[in-house]
């Protein structure tokens, strides 16, 4: 995954925050500077930088009542890339998105992503969500993004192919593990340097599965992640929606209910392709 978020990807994350960055009216994420607390970390201001603390509770706003449940304990069929590329989401899934399927990214991720500032648990969180084969052994990784340039809003979707469902597993566990201990890391992004307030989403962390928000800043602009990890089999379906920062409450319940909605339909996916 790349850093950014190839599934997160961080090389893909990047270019969705220009994306985001080059379609905001103010030319930059978020609102003004003065007194806008982004979402669960009180009296931030979120104009052009991340939360300094992270560390905040989210606002379960943004959180759907129900999630897919996971499919741990089966192992499924192990996927190739040409079999995910036929799993992943479309304009269909989502209308008013498009993508271009020649854009998709089916590179996996061997060379760790070293933090700069976090510690250990920042770097199991990056590990993790770059699904980093010479930890994991992901065997396949397919990565797509679906644009709504008018709104500055982009869909990262991606479907990791591990050689087990322990593997799969892991990389659950992993990402949990990273962010109950990890409020604020900075790293290199594609060339740049940026940060990461990651915050998980309590309603969201269950067995199986991993579901938080991110406040991804790279050369200056910020955007808002949210993003939702679930263990199907001996893959590992990844969506993340990324958009401007916002406080809107009708907004954080619309991207929390667009967030549970595609995965529904691409963990229904993967457990047809893999026979579970």
């Amino acid at each position: 995954m790349r850093n950014g978020f190839k599934g997160g990807s961080i090389a893909v994350l990047t270019a969705a925050v220009l994306v985001t960055a080059a379609c905001s009216s103010s030319g930059q994420i978020g609102g003004s500077a003065a007194g806008t607390s982004a979402p669960g970390v009180a009296g931030t201001s979120v104009g052009s930088k991340a939360p300094a603390s992270g560390g905040g509770v989210p606002n379960t706003s943004i959180a759907p009542s129900t999630s897919s449940a996971a499919s741990g304990g089966a192992s499924g069929t192990t996927l190739s890339a040409a079999q995910i590329s036929k799993l992943l989401l479309t304009d269909k899934d989502d209308p008013g998105y498009t993508y271009d399927a020649s854009q998709d990214d089916a590179t996996t991720t061997s060379a760790q992503d070293v933090v700069k500032t976090g510690g250990a648990a920042c770097q199991t969180f990056v590990d993790a969500e770059d699904g980093l084969t010479t930890k994991y052994g992901t065997t396949a990784e397919v990565n797509r993004q679906l644009h709504k340039t008018s709104a500055g809003h982009v869909i990262q979707d991606s479907v990791l192919a591990l050689p087990s469902s322990d593997k799969a597993q892991a990389l659950i566990t992993d990402l949990t593990a990273g962010l109950q201990g990890c409020k604020n890391l900075s790293m290199t992004f594609s060339g740049s340097s940026g940060t990461m307030a990651p915050a998980p989403v309590p309603q969201l962390m269950k067995q199986g599965q991993a579901g938080y928000i991110n406040y991804l800043t790279v050369g200056g602009k910020t955007v808002l992640m949210a993003a939702l990890l679930v263990h199907v089999g001996s893959a590992v379906s990844v969506v993340v929606l990324v958009g401007p920062v916002t406080n809107d409450k009708t907004s954080l319940e619309q991207m929390g209910a667009t967030l549970a909605h595609l995965t529904d339909i691409q963990v229904g996916r993967l457990k047809a392709a893999q026979g579970l």
